[in-house]
């Protein structure tokens, strides 16, 4: 047991008491040796049961002066002690009991630094907004990237796209050499699990620079061109109860990408395309493609075919939605509107 790497699994929270304790009670069942493993919490100034029900899970605690997971995020890597570190955020739940032990094998038979997260499930019980985000983010990333992380398609997704360097019965990895468009990989969610010490050796501009928090793929993929994806390993992603709630995170999304894209905009597309040169031209043909108003109609069949699920119809609608929001924020920027710097989804 001894042997076994230190695994830190890291979470930025801001009034997460609702789905908190489901989210450590995954992890409290883990398999992974419970010595041989930390949690972080990072918390950004919660007024509800968030940090009672953190103590109570004997988590580490660490206080985020900025309420934005960006800050807390960064704050957990710096302060996190594991080999490996593995990000989850306030409202992924793990699935699979052998998460972790399957991840840390991975990373230390294979020579990869990197495991992505995601293969989302939607909750019982919550709407299909809900599932459409565990699929895609947003209608924006949907166009750019065109990859599901839902559990029943990432994998599948991924194999038609890239070839399969090894593959056992609970992980693939996947050579991505020469990529011009590099699949959206965030290793702070999702059960995302990296080599905290080689990134932190190997690029110690991240120990400064929190903007990079969401970039450490990119980083890592200058030096290794690959990843890989763990197989039956689902999470239960409780993003959006509501479309107004939903709507509002895409609003939040576009707003800091425009206004703030010297700061808090860097840790998202406005950052992510300076790693993807073929995004920094493609980010244009989103407003054509939305008004056409044929190909989201077009996608959007072919989403409700595929999934049998006519509700995927609203990828039309969300298109339209967040064309006209990128055009309205760009336009108040033309005109020097400024923006406070808001809390996510606010």
């Amino acid at each position: 047991m001894k042997n076994k790497p230190l695994v830190s699994v890291i979470i930025a929270t801001y009034n997460s008491a609702k789905v908190l304790p489901k989210v450590l009670g995954a992890l409290e069942k883990q398999s992974y040796p419970e010595v041989r493993r930390e949690t972080v919490i990072v918390d950004g100034g919660s007024s509800d049961q968030t940090l009672k029900i953190a103590k109570s899970y004997n988590c580490k605690i660490i206080k985020n002066p900025s309420k934005d997971p960006v800050s807390g995020k960064h704050l957990g890597y710096l302060k996190a002690k594991g080999k490996y570190l593995m990000y989850l955020d306030h409202d992924e739940v793990l699935q699979n009991m052998d998460s972790i032990t399957n991840k840390v094998h991975c990373l230390e038979k294979e020579n990869i630094n990197a495991i992505a997260g995601g293969n989302y499930v939607n909750p019982k019980n919550y709407p299909f907004i809900n599932e459409y985000v565990n699929e895609f983010g947003d209608p924006f990333s949907f166009f750019i990237y065109r990859i599901s992380k839902r559990d029943k398609y990432f994998l599948v997704s991924m194999k038609r796209r890239f070839k399969i360097i090894s593959e056992t019965k609970d992980y693939a990895i996947f050579d991505l050499n020469k990529t011009a468009n590099l699949p959206l990989f965030e290793l702070v969610a999702g059960g995302s699990i990296f080599n905290g010490e080689y990134l932190k050796n190997a690029f110690p501009q991240t120990l400064k620079d929190k903007l990079l928090v969401p970039h450490y793929y990119y980083l890592i993929y200058t030096k290794y061109q690959s990843i890989a994806l763990m197989k039956n390993d689902p999470i239960e992603h409780y993003s959006s109860e509501t479309y107004t709630r939903y709507l509002k995170k895409i609003s939040w999304r576009v707003r800091n990408n425009i206004h703030f894209s010297g700061s808090l905009g860097e840790s998202g597309f406005s950052g992510r395309q300076k790693y993807s040169k073929s995004n920094k031209y493609k980010k244009y043909l989103f407003i054509p493609y939305s008004y056409s108003l044929i190909f989201p109609l077009i996608d959007g069949l072919y989403l409700s075919l595929t999934r049998k699920n006519f509700l995927y119809m609203m990828h039309l609608p969300l298109c339209v939605y967040t064309a006209s929001l990128i055009l309205y924020h760009q336009s108040l920027r033309l005109l020097g509107v400024k923006f406070d710097l808001k809390t996510y989804g606010s």
